[in-house]
């Protein structure tokens, strides 16, 4: 009989949230973009479960906010939090395909990304996920958390600003 070999691990790219964010009444949110890399065989799906929200903040000064995987804010520089919540973008990654209910996934996030109003930006860094760098779809599910840090300028000017970023998931 002669050897098998495992087929090639044709990927598919499928932008399933795209990102923007909102500035209303001093309150800033971000929704993901979510691209899903995986084997032709695969099944993997992510839905979007939240919204990356940053809450309300004043900028005297350049300064950040932070928003961890627990929804947790934190700030720094010139930056004040105003009384709100924060929260992480959440997804919940599925494959109904029951033969895939226990394989490992891994997470690739960007080293930042570009938010605008017209000529004003902020920038997105230091994203985090939890579980951090990958998770097992026990039970055939898993829900993945995103943070990140905004940059903010003295200044900021108020507004909508949009953007997005890709995180990758793929099959190990």
């Amino acid at each position: 009989m002669p050897a098998m070999s495992s087929p090639p691990l044709n990927t598919t790219d499928a932008c399933l949230r795209c990102a923007r964010l909102l500035r209303r009444s001093g309150t800033l949110g971000v929704i993901a973009c979510l691209l899903a890399a995986m084997p032709a065989r695969a099944q993997l799906k992510a839905v979007a479960a939240g919204d990356l929200a940053f809450g309300r903040f004043a900028a005297i000064s350049t300064g950040f906010v932070s928003v961890g995987t627990n929804g947790a804010r934190s700030s720094g520089g010139g930056v004040v939090l105003l009384t709100s919540a924060g929260a992480p973008a959440r997804f919940t990654i599925s494959d109904k395909k029951p033969a895939n209910a226990n394989l490992v996934y891994i997470v690739s996030l960007p080293a930042s990304a570009t938010i605008s109003n017209g000529a004003s930006s902020m920038t997105l860094t230091d994203f985090v996920s939890s579980p951090a760098g990958g998770g097992v779809l026990s039970g055939g599910t898993q829900v993945l958390a995103v943070g990140a840090t905004l940059q903010v300028a003295a200044g900021q000017r108020r507004g909508n600003y949009n953007g997005n970023f890709n995180i990758t998931i793929e099959y190990q």
